[in-house]
């Protein structure tokens, strides 16, 4: 427990402000997918495809240049 709370102070993990975490809350998809394998199982919204890679259009992820990611990156400001 302590290890987690020194992983958030120092911003390892991204801090979520609401109780349900989204990929409009993470920078990168690999802050994502360290939140998602961290918070299984109940965080199934950030990986909506079920194949294990949470927010793929993020930067870094595999989907990050197809166009239904660049409708979402520019509705989220990413």
């Amino acid at each position: 427990m302590r290890a987690l709370i020194m992983l958030f102070a120092l911003g390892a993990i991204p801090s979520i402000a609401s109780a349900r975490a989204k990929c409009a809350n993470f920078s990168t998809q690999s802050q994502a997918q360290r939140y998602y394998e961290a918070h299984k199982p109940g965080w199934k919204r950030l990986d909506g495809d079920k194949d294990g890679e949470a927010c793929e259009c993020l930067p870094g992820g595999s989907s990050y240049d197809k166009s239904s990611c660049k409708r979402w990156r520019k509705k989220y400001g990413k």
